[in-house]
């Protein structure tokens, strides 16, 4: 149950962050010197806009290809009786639900922290995707001390 809450707690931050930031008119700004930028963006790919210039076919079948990666981690969240595998499955499933919502309302994810070095720009990532990113690192860590293979 508590990991329903955790799930339902960062979710519901995620989407009202990105429902505010829609609705609030704030100018880009920076953040951390050198590093960190508020810019309000539209993602329509995935990870880089990959796929972002793509039509509505391929879009849909983006669509279909994130449930069915979302379903299986669900899937495997259930089966799993690791707890901290369950926490990095469950950061993975808070963020990548979080996107695939927006991305099925509006066809598009909102991005809004722009990374960068310097005047280097590296990319325009949002919570959801700090959630992913968190939980992915976590996973790697567990397989890499259990000695699994990845």
């Amino acid at each position: 149950m508590k990991f329903f809450l955790l799930f339902l707690a960062l979710l519901s931050i995620d989407l009202s962050v990105k429902w505010y930031l829609n609705i609030a008119n704030i100018e880009s700004i920076t953040l951390i010197p050198y590093f960190l930028d508020y810019f309000l963006t539209k993602n329509t790919g995935i990870a880089l806009s990959l796929f972002s210039s793509s039509g509505n076919f391929t879009q849909i079948l983006l669509l279909v290809f994130i449930f069915l990666a979302l379903t299986f981690l669900t899937h495997t969240f259930l089966k799993t009786q690791d707890k901290f595998q369950k926490m990095g499955l469950l950061l993975v499933l808070a963020g990548g639900f979080g996107n695939f919502i927006e991305r099925l309302l509006y066809g598009a994810v909102t991005d809004y922290l722009h990374l960068r070095i310097g005047t280097t720009s590296l990319f325009v990532f949002n919570f959801a995707d700090f959630l992913i990113t968190l939980g992915a690192i976590l996973i790697i860590f567990i397989w890499i001390r259990e000695g699994k293979n990845v």
